[in-house]
């Protein structure tokens, strides 16, 4: 499979959270594990949305899952070692986007990972895709960020 690199530009990040490697996301070369870099993204995710009052699922059983990630991994993460994740949003359509996110290590600025996953709106109750409704729009639509 040929490699697609992943790059950004810097203005489209709108939120940063940092994370430390904990022991248990570790491999026997003491190396951060993909698995573990892909939880690490969803939980990024998840704080993200929530800063934005973006709640998994809401009161009308509709939210956005994600169906597709590209993540490009660049450097390896050690134990103990923080990590800044720096999330930003692409144009949205009308049921769905892409969420963009920068791994990088706090104490050197080395990119770690990039990663762009796809999300789309869905009606749980009705088990299908569903358009976004204004208020995730309006939380999410990159013009309406300051930094």
């Amino acid at each position: 499979m040929s490699k697609k690199e992943l790059h950004f530009d810097n203005d489209i990040f709108v939120f940063e959270t940092v994370m430390r490697v904990r022991h248990t996301e570790i491999d026997t070369g003491k190396h951060l594990t993909l698995e573990s870099l892909t939880a690490l993204l969803n939980e990024a995710r998840l704080r993200f949305l929530y800063s934005r009052g973006i709640k998994e699922v809401n009161a009308d059983y509709q939210g956005l899952i994600i169906d597709e990630l590209q993540l490009s991994v660049n450097k390896l993460a050690r134990f103990r070692e923080e990590l800044l994740f720096e999330i930003g949003i692409e144009p949205l359509y009308d049921n769905g986007g892409y969420i963009v996110i920068k791994v990088t290590r706090m104490q050197t600025g080395d990119t770690v990972a990039t990663a762009r996953l796809h999300f789309i709106g869905y009606d749980f109750q009705l088990n299908k895709t569903a358009t976004l409704n204004n208020i995730i729009k309006e939380a999410l639509y990159p013009h309406l960020f300051k930094i």
